[in-house]
């Protein structure tokens, strides 16, 4: 029998060799697989680290994209704000036309309005009584709707965003490029084309001025009118009241003129305040239905001057963004 090398060098060494058995090899694989797997997730992780970018660049095509109608969206989004912000304008105009009127139908009123009308100062009393506070709150609404497009802009763009980058990108931040750009197009947002500067323009041009005059011209006629018609109520009344006052005063002797005289002037103040009464209850109603019928007009006058004025920011946004985006195209090829 042929002693094996196992067999010799035990009977050298005086010492039998036990051979491994089963529970050595099965320790030994388990260990051997437990390193393997342990290296195999630390060069994975190492690997996945370094293919992961920190952040995320948006292409220029996808910015055109993110930008094609995101100044519409939000243009579309404030225009149905419009004739609400313009009715809170004009509600104290409303609100004043029963005082003017109370005014306008009074003995004082008939008077002051003549002297108005006769001075050339009708217009500006009829812009104090009915516009007071006017053009403040018209700039404080164009303001808000200034803000309004601004919020509204910066969320399409937030939302063209999420639409356009795919999800697995969503969670990394916008690179440096990237967030410049959407930073410059929001600021411009802000600065382009304010809306506040057309409504201030329009009431510091005359444009406040142009209603008062309005109103103040058909008021004028209106005065004239009734002038020259009471004009002939009172000559009788007095004539009567001069004469009776003369007679009733006779007894005074040389200071019957005087009386006679403040019985005229008291007969007509008296047939002044008849006349206005009636006119008052027979045309009070149509008169202020027509101011408000005027004012109407001028609210949606100035409802289409703003919309127009939306459409020409949110088109100034526009061509804002393609100069946007020829300025993050030449920093994009440099780079």
């Amino acid at each position: 029998m042929i002693d094996t090398v196992d067999n010799i060098t035990s009977k050298k060494t005086g010492i039998l060799k036990k051979p491994k058995g089963p529970k050595f090899y099965f320790w030994a694989t388990i260990l051997t697989l437990a390193i393997g797997t342990a290296l195999l997730v630390m060069f994975g992780s190492m690997r996945n680290q370094t293919d992961i970018p920190s952040e995320f660049e948006i292409s220029p095509t996808t910015l055109e994209t993110i930008f094609s109608d995101t100044a519409e969206v939000a243009r579309l989004a404030v225009e149905p704000d419009v004739g609400a912000v313009l009715r809170s304008v004009y509600a104290p105009v409303y609100a004043a036309i029963p005082i003017y009127a109370e005014f306008h139908y009074s003995v004082l009123g008939e008077y002051t309005e003549l002297t108005e009308a006769a001075l050339g100062q009708m217009s500006g009393a009829i812009e104090e009584r009915l516009f007071a506070g006017f053009g403040t709150r018209l700039n404080g609404a164009a303001q808000t709707l200034d803000q309004r497009f601004v919020e509204e802009y910066q969320n399409a763009l937030r939302d063209n965003i999420q639409a356009k980058i795919p999800a697995e990108k969503l969670t990394l931040p916008l690179g440096q490029m990237s967030q410049s750009v959407l930073e410059d197009a929001m600021n411009r947002a802000r600065i382009t084309f304010p809306i506040a500067s057309v409504s201030a323009g329009v009431v510091g041009s005359g444009g406040l001025k142009a209603i008062s005059a309005l109103i103040a011209k058909k008021m004028a006629t209106k005065i004239a009118a009734k002038a020259a018609i009471k004009g002939v109520a009172k000559g009788g009344g007095v004539l009567a009241g001069f004469g009776g006052g003369a007679l009733a005063c006779s007894w005074s002797g040389p200071g019957a003129a005087l009386c006679g005289i403040a019985g005229g002037a008291a007969a007509w103040l008296f047939t002044d305040a008849v006349i206005v009464n009636i006119d008052e209850y027979y045309n009070r109603a149509e008169f202020e239905a027509e101011l408000r019928m005027m004012i109407d007009d001028d609210r949606r006058a100035k409802e289409v001057m703003i919309n127009a004025a939306l459409e020409r920011k949110a088109s100034a946004m526009d061509e804002a963004s393609d100069s946007i985006l020829e300025e993050f195209t030449l920093r994009d090829l440099s780079d």
